[in-house]
C-alpha cells in the first residue's frame, strides 16, 4: 500500500482513474449531444490518451498539497487510496488485487503488441516482386490521387497466396497489395480498396497511428487506454471508409472488397495455446470488418457536419475540473 502513497504510485493509480473518468464523460457527452461523427469521436476520445498523461504532474505543480490526507478527506469528491485500503472479507486487500489487474494488461499488452513487432523484425524470406499483367493500376490510382488532389505513391506487388493490401511509410509511401488480391478482384473492388488506401496517405494515417502508439506504449498498464487505442484505430477506419465511398460512390464495390480480408483461421500441428490466440485475433479482426460494413451500410452520402469546438472545449474543461477531484 505504500507504493501507492509514493509519486510513481499516485501516478499510476490516478492516471487509470483519470482515463476512466475522462472515457465515462466523453461517451455521456457523445449521448447527449448526439455526436455520431466519427471524426469527431476520433478527437474526444484522443483526450482519454492524451490528458491521462499529463494532467497528474500539472495538478501537482499547481497544488503541491494534492496528495495529502487534508486534501482527500475534505476537498476531493474521490479517494481512490481509501479504496484501495479496504480488505476483501477481512483477508484480500484490494490494492493487491489492483497491481494484479495492472500486472495482466501490461502482460497483454507485452503478448499482443510488443511480441509481434519483435517477432516482424526477425529475418524472414523477402516478398518476391510481381510484374503486373493487363490491369492498369497505376492509372487507377494516378485518377484517385488527382481526385484527392495528392501525390502518387509507389506500387509494389508481391506473389502471395492471400489476399493483402497494407501502405508503408511516413514520405514516401508505398501501397503494397498482393497477386492473389490483384487476381481476385474487379475493377470496382480494386478502385474501391486503394481509394481507402490513398485516404489514409492523405489523412496521415501511418504518422498519426504512431503517435497514438507511443501515448499507449506510455500507458501500458492502463486498461482503457488498451480499449480506447482499438477504439481510435477503429474510427480512422470508418473514417477512410466515409471518405472512400464519397469518393467513389460505390459503397457496395467496398463492402465485398472488405469481405475479401476476413480471416479463416485453421487448427494445424500448432500448440492449443498458439491455435487459440490466433482464433481470437482472427475473431476480433473479422468483428472490425463485420462493423465496418455495417457502418457503410448505414452511413449515406452526406456532408461531414462542422466539428463543434465549443462543445469540445467545454467538454474538456469539465474532465480537468472533475479529475483534479480525484485523487
Amino acid at each position: 500500500m505504500r507504493f501507492f502513497d509514493s509519486y510513481i504510485g499516485m501516478f499510476i493509480a490516478q492516471s487509470v482513474l483519470h482515463s476512466f473518468m475522462t472515457l465515462v464523460i466523453i461517451e455521456i457527452a457523445f449521448y447527449s449531444w448526439e455526436i455520431r461523427d466519427h471524426l469527431a469521436k476520433f478527437r474526444y476520445r484522443l483526450l482519454v490518451l492524451i490528458l491521462p498523461i499529463f494532467v497528474f504532474p500539472v495538478y501537482q505543480l499547481i497544488n503541491p498539497d494534492r496528495g495529502s490526507m487534508y486534501f482527500r478527506e475534505n476537498t476531493a469528491i474521490l479517494n481512490f487510496n481509501g479504496w484501495l485500503a479496504i480488505k476483501l472479507w477481512d483477508i484480500i486487500p484490494v490494492y493487491s488485487l489492483f497491481l494484479a489487474f495492472l500486472s495482466g494488461t501490461a502482460l497483454i499488452f507485452f503478448l499482443q503488441e510488443i511480441f509481434p513487432i519483435v517477432r516482424e523484425k526477425l529475418p524472414k524470406p523477402g516478398y518476391v516482386s510481381y510484374v503486373v499483367p493487363h490491369r492498369d493500376i497505376i492509372g487507377m490510382i494516378e485518377g484517385l490521387c488527382k481526385k484527392l488532389g495528392t501525390s502518387k505513391p509507389s506500387v509494389r506487388i508481391v506473389d502471395e497466396p492471400y489476399p493483402m493490401l497494407f501502405t508503408t511509410g511516413i514520405k514516401n509511401h508505398v501501397i503494397i497489395l498482393s497477386k492473389a488480391l490483384l487476381d481476385k478482384f474487379t475493377d470496382d473492388q480494386m478502385e474501391s480498396a486503394l481509394a481507402h488506401e490513398i485516404v489514409h496517405i492523405v489523412r496521415g494515417s501511418s504518422i498519426k497511428t504512431q503517435i497514438i502508439y507511443i501515448l499507449r506504449m506510455l500507458m501500458f498498464y492502463n486498461p482503457v487506454s488498451l480499449i480506447e487505442f482499438r477504439r481510435l484505430v477503429q474510427d480512422d477506419e470508418f473514417i477512410c471508409d466515409d471518405i472512400t465511398v464519397s469518393l467513389t460512390k460505390k459503397p457496395e464495390a467496398l463492402i465485398s472488397a472488405i469481405k475479401a480480408f476476413y480471416s479463416h483461421p485453421k487448427e494445424d500441428a500448432r500448440s492449443k495455446v498458439s491455435v487459440m490466440k490466433d482464433t481470437i485475433e482472427s475473431h476480433s479482426h473479422n468483428l472490425l470488418l463485420k462493423e465496418r460494413i455495417v457502418k457503410i451500410q448505414e452511413k449515406e452520402i452526406e456532408d461531414t457536419p462542422g466539428f463543434g469546438w465549443v462543445k469540445f472545449i467545454l467538454t474538456t474543461l469539465i474532465i480537468l475540473k472533475i479529475n483534479y477531484m480525484v485523487v
